[in-house]
């Protein structure tokens, strides 16, 4: 009796126990729970932040590819074009020639035809009648070097034509060999015009996702003061810098007020105060001339800027242009004032079609507005 009420007894306290820790276990779980909670939301949010920083990095990293890339590519298109442009212009002139010898062939054609219609009359009478007919022995002589001159005539003839059907030949193979040319090359040119489409997408696409995504953007403007930096050092470490012509105060200081622009358009609104010039809005390949001449110190990509040309005019002047479709000249070459330069492009650009200016002195960003005339001032707004 005793060992049974022992055992109830036992039985009774560790059903307590346990209904106890379960109280226990219900009282400390929502907050442990609440805890890992938190602590998960907090890792989700860190891999969130971390990707998003990522993927902005990523964007305009990849934003610049594609404007290299895209660059490139139409460079390819338009040696390209040229290419095919200079195949056809040869198939023409072969054409021509193909023409010029089959010309030729008809006349000795109709030569030969003439010398067999005579060659035939006379093979009814015999050539010995002909041979025979002199008076004399001197006139058989005479006569025989006349006839045997048209056998010559004749054998030079028949020659001449093989001469020309071999040449027709050859020109009718080179002929062929220019048609698969001009094949392959419109094949490999519709391939690039489609690859380059393809790329066009993509930077449209780049771009849109970068407006859309603001810290990106406004990472993109941040990264844009870092690269006018880097303009700013690449321009002092110019070969003689510094160093430029004199031009003993007629040359570009002169100018000041009276400076021609650069291309025909207008000022773009809203210039991002974060660079050092002032952006001229034109049709895509509108060119581009020089406002004083001078000689190109650099002609190249350059990252933030897209194609990028800067010339130096002397007495430590320098124009810098940028976001160029086209570059017409290299390094080292010298300009004169009005003369095409570069085209009009977007390439490394944000905004639509329009070319970068800067005038700088001794490496200090000045106002290109401040140097155009007030009509030229007037006409950009």
């Amino acid at each position: 009796m005793k060992r049974t009420f022992g055992t109830s007894l036992l039985f009774i306290v560790f059903a307590f126990g346990m209904c106890l820790a379960d109280d226990t276990s219900r009282l400390t779980d929502p907050a442990r729970q609440d805890y890992e909670r938190i602590t998960r939301e907090i890792e989700i949010k860190k891999r969130k932040h971390s990707g998003l920083r990522k993927k902005e990095r990523s964007l305009l990293e990849h934003l610049d590819r594609l404007a290299f890339a895209l660059d490139r590519k139409k460079k390819e298109l338009r040696s390209l074009e040229l290419e095919q442009a200079r195949t056809e212009k040869a198939i023409r002139q072969k054409q021509k020639e193909v023409q010029n010898i089959r010309d030729q062939m008809t006349v000795t054609q109709e030569r030969i035809e003439d010398r067999l219609a005579r060659l035939y009359k006379m093979s009814r009478i015999g050539p010995w009648v002909f041979l025979l007919s002199g008076e004399n022995y001197i006139d058989f002589l005479r006569i025989s070097r006349f006839f045997f001159a048209m056998v010559d005539d004749d054998v030079g003839l028949l020659a001449t034509f093989e001469t020309q059907l071999d040449r027709e030949e050859e020109l009718q193979k080179e002929l062929e060999t220019y048609h698969r040319e001009v094949q392959e090359k419109q094949t490999r040119l519709r391939q690039k015009k489609q690859e380059f489409a393809a790329l066009t997408r993509q930077e449209k696409k780049a771009l849109k996702e970068v407006k859309l995504e603001k810290a990106a953007y406004a990472n993109l403007l941040e990264d844009l003061e870092k690269q006018a930096e880097r303009l700013q050092s690449m321009i002092k470490s110019l070969p003689n810098y510094g160093k430029g012509p004199s031009q003993k105060g007629a040359g570009f200081l002169a100018l000041k007020g009276r400076l021609p622009v650069p291309v025909e358009g207008k000022l773009a609104a809203n210039q991002d105060t974060r660079l050092r010039g002032i952006s001229l809005e034109a049709s895509p390949g509108a060119v581009v001339r020089g406002v004083y001449k001078g000689r190109v110190v650099f002609a190249d990509w350059f990252k933030g800027y897209g194609n990028l040309m800067i010339v130096d005019h002397g007495d430590n002047f320098h124009t810098v242009m940028a976001h160029l479709s086209e570059i017409l000249k290299k390094r080292d070459d010298w300009i004169a004032t009005g003369e095409s330069i570069a085209k009009v492009g977007r390439t490394g650009s944000l905004s639509d079609s329009a070319l970068y200016f800067e005038i700088r002195h001794r490496g200090v960003p000045l106002n290109p507005f401040e140097w155009f005339s007030q009509k030229d001032q007037l006409a950009l707004k």
